[in-house]
């Protein structure tokens, strides 16, 4: 929502450059042309698709629904124009004001052709973007437009850029001037502040910082003050009564209203009971004690938004979750068809409805994307995402084909491993057989005598097999067979473990393809109902069909 900012101001201060010097101090890489393809279209002033809102109920709602501009150009000069002397903006030509206004201007009609003019006609003002700062400058020192036959006074003044909030401090003395007050704010101790200007003659000091944040504390000099948010009174107009203007931009001048009671054209002897026009309450329009005397600053509504639209996700996540829930108790309930079901299994089942209950839709993602043990062991490309068609049945179909062919596939795999186990305990066996040789062969018995020790004669070797080389040899032989031992009994476990998985696994997808046959089943019952009751209302069976 754009809500222009604007203070009653002295001639000095409408020569001033006001914000001007705040644009030099942004942050930016500087200034750009809107592009068109940008911008929304400006006679659009409610929703995005340019349809109606609903009407507000009470008058400060009016105010803030009115006072909304379509979206203008960003990162542009904004410049605020403030007709004085009755001109009502809802009553002249835009194009002739327009031209009035480069006129007094002193700006050829080519030098306007990328500014943008929008009248607002609840605050009875112009807001003029452009991306130029020399049009800028140039608007500033206008002073007067002539339409027609008659003169207008105009107060123009610069506004604060996008991406940028106010805050107030309060307490500061008005003999310090402005040049004093940005010298002692705008510094490295106050790394946010861009510009300040003073609030008429009094000690309240509006700071304005880059961003949507305004800090608690301003450091003004070596005094610390405490800041604020800033807050927008409503505008009300003591001249005519009216809401959304203030009485220097007043179109009816001449009419006159009463304050207290709100009565138009009041008589000096009339009956005066005080009612706001704004909240309705037992007090002058716009009190002290009237609680829409302020409007709500943007970064509140904005924060308000932001919140608003975290809890709707969080509900809608929680509403999904919970039907997500009910519909995978709903198929773990089935019954099974003609299977019976080990307590093992059942408590594996358990387990894996628990698992599902959590986030079904992302395991449905998963599976899809992820490759399965038999494209792993088959070292075959990921498969590609499998679009589902626009029938539910054709789609959970097909899902049943992929998941049937992948379990014969895991059959398949789980076959060969067993195979490939037989074949190693085979040759576990046989190496184990000639390491029972090999012992038996070659490590004698040892008879230890009791009798006295005595030299032993040299030893006479039968053959060349009973030699000590030969011996080493045969040892050597013996600890590599026992290796090849070792390491067949861990590939034999390490079989059975890869087993275990594939069975695991062809358990859990046959549990699947059940559940998704017991699913189908249930939505064709209503389909056959529903058949059912059409050849009643129209009186023919099946067999006359």
């Amino acid at each position: 929502m754009e809500i222009v900012e604007g203070e009653e101001i002295s001639q000095d201060e409408a020569c001033s450059p006001g914000w001007m010097t705040a644009y030099g101090r942004k942050n930016s890489k500087g200034m750009r042309t809107a592009s068109t393809t940008s911008e929304r279209d400006p006679t659009l002033d409610g929703r995005k698709d340019g349809g109606r809102t609903a009407a507000p109920r009470n008058a400060y709602q009016r105010i803030v629904a009115t006072s909304r501009l379509p979206q203008l150009p960003r990162d542009t000069y904004r410049i605020i124009v403030r007709p004085r002397d009755g001109l009502n903006v809802t009553k002249v030509s835009q194009i002739r004001f327009e031209q009035a206004l480069a006129m007094a201007a002193a700006l050829a009609p080519a030098e306007i052709e990328e500014d943008t003019i929008c009248p607002n006609g609840t605050q009875n003002i112009y807001v003029v973007c452009t991306p130029h700062e020399k049009n800028a400058c140039a608007y500033v020192k206008a002073q007067q437009v002539r339409l027609g036959e008659c003169t207008y006074r105009v107060s123009v003044y610069p506004a604060p850029f996008d991406d940028t909030c106010k805050g107030v401090i309060k307490g500061v003395d008005v003999d310090i001037s402005e040049d004093q007050l940005r010298e002692r704010i705008v510094n490295h101790r106050n790394p946010g502040a861009i510009e300040v200007k003073r609030i008429k003659n009094t000690t309240a000091v509006v700071v304005l910082f880059k961003g949507m944040k305004v800090p608690n504390y301003v450091s003004c000099g070596a005094s610390m003050f405490r800041c604020t948010l800033y807050r927008r009174h409503t505008e009300v107009c003591y001249g005519c009564g009216g809401l959304g203007h203030r009485a220097d931009v007043c179109p009816n001048p001449n009419s006159k209203w009463c304050r207290t009671c709100g009565q138009k054209s009041p008589t000096e002897d009339h009956n005066c009971t005080p009612k706001c026009s704004l909240c309705g309450g037992p007090h002058p329009t716009a009190d002290r004690a009237c609680k829409k005397r302020f409007q709500v600053p943007y970064i509140v509504r904005r924060r308000r938004r932001q919140r608003h639209r975290r809890s709707e996700k969080t509900q809608m996540a929680r509403g999904m979750q919970s039907r997500d829930s009910s519909v995978s108790s709903s198929l773990s309930s089935a019954p099974r068809r003609g299977r019976s079901v080990t307590p093992a299994a059942q408590r594996r089942n358990a387990m894996q409805s628990r698992s599902r209950s959590s986030g079904r839709s992302a395991s449905k993602r998963r599976f899809q994307e992820e490759l399965t043990w038999a494209d792993r062991v088959k070292k075959t490309p990921k498969p590609k995402k499998v679009a589902r068609s626009a029938s539910p049945q054709h789609g959970e179909k097909s899902e049943i084909e992929q998941l049937r062919q992948e379990i014969a596939s895991l059959k398949a795999e789980l076959r060969k491993q067993k195979a490939a186990q037989g074949i190693s305990s085979r040759v576990e066996g046989a190496n184990v057989a000639d390491n029972t040789v090999h012992k038996s062969t070659q490590e004698p018995k040892v008879e230890v005598s009791k009798a006295k020790r005595k030299a032993p004669p040299p030893k006479e070797y039968e053959s060349d097999s009973e030699m000590p080389g030969v011996e080493s040899s045969q040892n050597k032989m013996l600890e590599e067979l026992l290796r090849i031992s070792k390491e067949n009994q861990s590939s034999i476990n390490q079989l059975a473990l890869r087993m275990g998985a594939l069975e695991s696994k062809v358990e859990a997808i046959e549990n699947k393809v059940v559940a998704l046959e017991n699913k189908m089943a249930i939505k064709a019952k209503p389909k056959v109902r529903t058949q059912a009751a059409a050849n009643d209302d129209t009186g023919v069976t099946p067999q006359n069909q």
